[in-house]
């Protein structure tokens, strides 16, 4: 089977063959392994952000996880399963709504952050946003929709009325794409973009989102 048909409307198949392991080689939270090693490596020809090739099955895995569950319709529980490993092998990944330039768009309704090149994603990542409730007087939890572009950038932790920033982003106002160290798979942010902090160590190296850079939130 491919993916569910909502996912698949989102989906594309990805021209990569990943690994055969036999049955009883399964990757293991919380543990470090060959096979952990491995499910790194395939879902990074894929796309899907994994932090260090390390063989450890961490926060670091987790997220990558997550990604791969919203982008198959799956549950989003972060374990490692026999329809997950299915779902891996069909290869499929996110499409972007972009067709040409270098871009971050952020598609809220299945809370991915994906770093776009020439209309081609290029990778995928978790991504937890404005979580819709009120807060502080009367203001609502909401992230911006729009095409923005970075207005300014800090390169270190940075202290907001709101809480702690990790090297933000910031694309309009005070919202910012930003490293958390909370990042789960749903909604829980005042209105920020949230990553892992090695998903955000990632986007900085690789200059995926300097300034002036675009970023399209739908």
């Amino acid at each position: 089977m491919g993916a569910t048909p909502a996912a698949a409307a989102h989906a594309e198949r990805w021209p990569y063959e990943v690994t055969r392991r036999h049955q009883a080689d399964v990757p293991k939270p919380g543990k470090t392994s060959a096979a952990n090693r491995r499910l790194q490596k395939d879902l990074s020809a894929l796309g899907y952000f994994t932090g260090p090739w390390n063989g450890y099955y961490g926060p670091d895995m987790a997220q990558a996880l997550f990604a791969v569950q919203k982008v198959n319709g799956l549950r989003t529980d972060a374990r490692w399963s026999e329809e997950v490993a299915r779902k891996i092998r069909k290869g499929f990944v996110p499409v972007a709504r972009s067709t040409s330039g270098n871009l971050v768009e952020v598609d809220i309704g299945r809370q991915l952050l994906m770093v776009v090149r020439g209309g081609k994603v290029v990778k995928v990542f978790n991504t937890s946003t404005g979580n819709g409730k009120p807060y502080g007087g009367g203001k609502i939890a909401n992230t911006p929709r729009g095409v923005f572009t970075v207005q300014r950038q800090v390169d270190k932790m940075e202290k907001s009325p709101l809480g702690m920033l990790y090297r933000p982003k910031y694309f309009s106002g005070g919202y910012a794409i930003h490293g958390s160290v909370r990042v789960p798979a749903k909604p829980a942010s005042h209105g920020c973009v949230r990553v892992s902090y090695e998903a955000m160590n990632w986007l900085w190296k690789t200059g995926s989102l300097p300034v002036g850079g675009r970023v399209w939130i739908y």
